[in-house]
């Protein structure tokens, strides 16, 4: 089984978009796009606060240009910027929009948990920009801008669409595309005062991005720990005495660790790391080493020559592999071993060990033999490390020397260990005598317990989403079998069931049947007040007079977009909901009222049709989210005018209960996908497949959710009904791609 893997998700998301070109599932309910300023005033912004932009360019050992990003000035002599643009141990220059280059003195004040920077310059004469100094309310118009991917002078607008935590920090939330370029610049008001910076975190979608909020920046300003730029070169530096890199990525040692990042300057992006002292044979090197993204490549290196003829020993894209580097091109690199190997740990430490004698080379991976060679085409030289293609990769407990005894317990010490656990009781404190049993058993008994804790808590997990599997395909069996209505039976499906199993799918702690009796009773008392000889139009009075005067049924304005607001459950208690939620509860009071009541799925907004049985009696168009509001022909395609639509007929056609339940659930889902909540996505995107089985946009996103949150079997049966149905727009091969991608990954039973 594989959870999260990096290469099917990112093969899933090159192949999705050419599967189907299926438009972003978002809430229809809700409300039209704020009006912002003509196109004329964001250009006369933009060319005010480009006056204040910089281009921060960072360098290399050697002076030589190793990228940029955006920056704007704050003072007279400072600037501001993402602390990741400017990087640790190396030199950074700042271009100003004339063309001129000012020398960065000091910096002034930085911060690596909110990626801030501020750099003190000698006067640059820009004209600062003002930072806001309140929180930005949600709605406003904002412009992002910036230099992103060497484009100068680059302007995106939108509007501040929310707030997220991300990492722990408060970011603003922004409804524009976020380019990786683009940081260290700054987003800003119409009036041109800052409120945010667009940082590391700051990429999001392709229609969503975040800023850290310029408040943090403010407080940096007001307690600035100044560096010199000659002791800020000096962070993080390599010991100089013992390594010596090679091809100008950012190696760097803290805590312990040596760690690169920055793709090197040889071909394929090739960087080294060369211990400077020399070793006589046999010799042994082994060391841990974890990849930042596994779609990379990182690990020993030896034989160097200090230049392109090396050996590497390395993890790169989930295989083991060991190549003979013989040169500067790939025409002259031999790949001698390149396969999966069962001890290797996706997305953890691993110890890589080499032992080199004067014929042979062995490797190992967590002290299990991987490759034996004799190839000696390349004659004994330097040991160290090596990256490409800009992995950032750690290295940690480097050791080196003849004969290096194994770091894990012995056969007999493993034996031990497991019989210690197995004697924990669940729940029970833990005892000095087993402390006291594991403790000299040796320093590999620490691996070994947190493995077994890592192997405890993701089967647990498993568990846990076996629980939630099991809970939302109980919910898709009622709700295809309410929605398939009674055998025999022509009336409408039970709406109000199926729109409280939607409830239940969130929270498995309610019963629908409750609340059934509840819209029951309320019907009964509104019935109550009624004769028999009350006609339809007195009946829709009493329903209006009961729900919106007396009980105080609304529309909820406030935290418009919450989840509890599609909960009927929930609206019923709240008694405030969205309009479709508000127009299903007023449809069911009608219906035990013997009214005629349709549901209306306008664009963007959903209203209730009363379709009179009575030719005495006019239809109406009732609007449940504002208090029952009767609208005009004229208010209804005014509404589809205002978001930019021409009027079509469908749009006035009554819905189905099938189709009110899929637009209930695109509002849930896009909530979800907003919040980047993974189970819950997948959860409704099981009910709309369950009740849209030929729609080819939930499928393709069904199948990439189920590859990213371990469920590859089920992955697997999408991608067959892609191969079965040919929607238009499929790529057979990126499709046969992914399958075999799949299927390698698959252990066992799903």
């Amino acid at each position: 089984m594989i959870i999260g893997n990096s290469r099917i998700i990112c093969g899933l998301s090159v192949l999705l978009s050419v599967i189907i070109a299926a438009s972003s599932v978002s809430a229809d309910d809700t409300p039209a796009k704020v009006s912002v300023s003509p196109d004329s005033s964001v250009e006369q912004l933009a060319s005010s606060v480009q006056k204040s932009l910089v281009v921060i360019e960072g360098t290399g050992r050697s002076g030589d240009r190793r990228g940029e990003g955006s920056g704007f000035a704050i003072a007279d002599d400072l600037i501001a910027t993402a602390r990741h643009v400017i990087g640790e141990g190396r030199h950074v220059s700042i271009v100003l929009p004339d063309g001129r280059n000012v020398p960065v003195l000091q910096v002034h004040s930085q911060t690596a948990h909110l990626d801030m920077v501020i750099l003190k310059t000698e006067s640059h004469g820009l004209p600062p920009l003002e930072l806001s100094n309140q929180e930005t309310p949600v709605g406003r118009p904002v412009v992002a801008l910036g230099h992103p991917h060497g484009l100068r002078n680059s302007v995106v607008n939108g509007v501040v669409s929310g707030r997220r935590d991300i990492d722990g920090i408060s970011m603003i939330q922004l409804a524009m595309a976020i380019e990786p370029g683009n940081s260290g610049g700054p987003v800003v008001d119409y009036e041109g005062v800052v409120v945010g910076m667009v940082t590391l975190k700051s990429t999001a979608t392709d229609n969503i991005g975040f800023a850290i909020p310029i408040s943090h920046l403010r407080d940096l300003n007001e307690s600035p720990n100044p560096i010199p730029m000659d002791r800020w070169v000096t962070i993080g530096a390599l010991d100089s005495q013992r390594w010596e890199p090679i091809g100008e990525a950012n190696w760097k040692q803290r805590a312990g660790r040596i760690q690169v990042d920055g793709r090197g300057t040889g071909f394929g992006g090739r960087t080294l790391c060369l211990l400077k002292e020399a070793h006589d044979l046999p010799v042994e090197i082994e060391v841990d080493v974890k990849l930042g993204d596994e779609r990379g490549a990182a690990g020993l290196m030896m034989h160097s020559d200090g230049g392109d003829r090396h050996y590497g020993f390395y993890p790169s894209a989930g295989n083991i592999r060991f190549t003979r580097f013989n040169g500067p091109s790939v025409n002259h690199w031999t790949i001698l071993h390149n396969e999966p190997h069962s001890s290797y740990r996706l997305n953890d430490w691993n110890t890589l060990k080499v032992r080199i004698e004067a014929d042979t080379i062995k490797c190992l991976v967590n002290d299990v033999p991987v490759f034996e060679t004799k190839d000696n085409v390349i004659p004994h030289g330097k040991l160290g490390f090596a990256a490409f293609r800009g992995t950032e990769a750690a290295f940690r407990n480097l050791s080196i020397g003849p004969n290096i005894p194994s770091r894990l317990p012995s056969t007999d010490q493993q034996q031990k260990v497991s019989d210690l656990l197995n004697q924990m009781q669940p729940g029970h404190p833990l005892s000095r005598q087993l402390i006291n049993e594991l403790t000299p058993l040796g320093g590999g008994v620490g691996g070994m317990l947190a493995r077994k804790a890592a192997e405890i808590e993701t089967h647990a997990a498993l568990v846990r989403q076996l629980a939630d599997d099991v809970h939302t395909a109980q919910i898709i069996q009622q709700l295809s079998n309410v929605l398939a209505g009674k055998p025999g039976d022509e009336s409408q499906p039970d709406l109000l069931t199926a729109t409280l199993l939607l409830a239940e799918l969130d929270n498995d702690e309610i019963r629908g049947s409750d609340y059934v009796v509840r819209v029951d009773s309320m019907a009964e008392d509104i019935r109550s007040r009624l004769s028999d000889d009350h006609d339809e139009l007195q009946r829709l009075k009493a329903l209006d007079q009961w729900l919106f005067e007396e009980n105080g049924f609304r529309g909820s304005r406030q935290q418009y977009y919450a989840r509890s607001h599609s909960y009927l459950n929930e609206v019923i208690d709240d008694r405030e909901g969205l309009p479709i939620a508000l127009s299903v509860l007023y449809m069911e009071l009608g219906r035990r009222l013997n009214l005629n009541l349709l549901g209306i799925g306008l664009p963007g907004h959903y209203i209730v049709k009363f379709q009179p049985t009575s030719a005495e009696h006019e239809p109406e168009w009732i609007d449940v989210f504002n208090r029952g509001k009767r609208l005009t022909d004229d208010d209804v395609n005014r509404h589809v005018q205002d978001l930019g639509l021409l009027m079509k007929p469908e749009y006035l056609e009554p819905q189905n209960a099938t189709q009110i339940i899929e637009r209930m659930l695109r509002n849930l889902l896009g909530l979800a996908e907003q919040d980047r909540n993974d189970p819950r996505v997948l959860r409704y995107l099981e009910l709309l497949v369950a009740i849209s089985e030929d729609n080819p946009e939930f499928r393709a996103k069904r199948l990439e959710m189920r590859a990213r949150t371990g469920h590859p079997n089920m992955a697997l049966e999408d991608v067959n009904w892609f191969f079965e149905t040919q929607p238009d727009g499929i790529d057979l091969q990126q499709l046969q791609q992914l399958k075999t991608r799949l299927e390698a990954k698959i252990v066992g039973p799903n």
